[in-house]
């Protein structure tokens, strides 16, 4: 659908062959509202945002301008973290570390998608954290998500805050560099900052992720990060550098790009 059909079906509560099928008149209240979503729109506002809801992996989410926009590319993230967590034949619960759950997108997706899935989401924004856990509710999922305020850097630093090590670690981190904010298209300006803002390189939160990570996570426990177009190189060296990880490797997106990395915890952590 296009944008404005997408509007039309959003204020008459109706699918799209709806529109073309019967003629539906609005009422002067719809025609207002649907000429303040246009003008919203046209002032450079995503539409996610304007409707108020977005679809992710078939699954409806509130979001709004306190969240990052799920993105096609992040399905691809958790489609990979479902094969490879349902090849785990152990009986116990899965045990998922969400890093920046920003709407709650991955870890409702993955408790909905793996029943054995026991996720510990961490957010710094509380606005973000509100969303989520208001996301997790509606889909029934909020029993199996632990939703924790707390920058992911600080929490790497010290001790699990649950305890046992995971089996997956994920994240879809900020990634573009703080120079490029200013050019990012008009509507991506209007996401926060702080889901954007990767620092000087775009790599500071895999730097960190990477580095802290192993203390997190169980034996052969995997690592799932999104990544940006082209980082691959860099974040691949990132991963050369440090000696806790094995079979690092790429997975690409829709346009061929690297968009995805995973990587094995080694079964013996030294110095850490």
């Amino acid at each position: 659908m296009n944008e404005t059909e997408l509007i039309l079906t959003s204020i008459l509560n109706c699918p799209r062959v709806d529109l073309y099928a019967r003629e539906l008149d609005l009422s002067m209240e719809q025609k207002d509202r649907y000429d303040r979503m246009l003008q919203r729109r046209a002032n450079g506002e995503p539409l996610q945002y304007i409707l108020g809801q977005c679809d992710f992996m078939g699954i409806q989410l509130d979001v709004d301008a306190r969240v990052l926009i799920p993105r096609p590319e992040t399905e691809l993230l958790v489609e990979l973290a479902i094969r490879e967590l349902k090849t785990l034949r152990f009986g116990r619960p899965l045990r998922i570390l969400d890093l920046g759950t920003g709407s709650g997108n991955v870890a409702i997706a993955l408790a909905q998608f793996i029943d054995r899935a026991r996720i510990t989401s961490v957010d710094i924004s509380s606005e973000a954290i509100e969303v989520a856990r208001r996301n997790a509710a509606v889909h029934d999922v909020e029993h199996r998500i632990h939703f924790i305020r707390e920058d992911m850097v600080h929490l790497l630093q010290h001790d699990n805050p649950d305890g046992p090590p995971y089996d997956l670690i994920i994240s879809n981190p900020p990634y573009i560099k703080t120079s490029h904010l200013a050019s990012l298209p008009r509507d991506v300006q209007r996401e926060p900052v702080i889901a954007l803002d990767g620092g000087e390189d775009g790599l500071y939160f895999y730097r960190q992720i990477i580095e802290k990570g192993p203390r997190f996570l169980e034996r052969r426990g995997l690592l799932l990060m999104e990544i940006g177009d082209g980082q691959g190189p860099a974040i691949e060296e990132i991963f050369h550098k440090n000696k806790y990880y094995s079979n690092v490797r790429f997975e690409k997106d829709y346009t061929n790009i690297d968009r995805i990395v995973a990587a094995y915890r080694k079964d013996v952590l030294w110095g850490i």
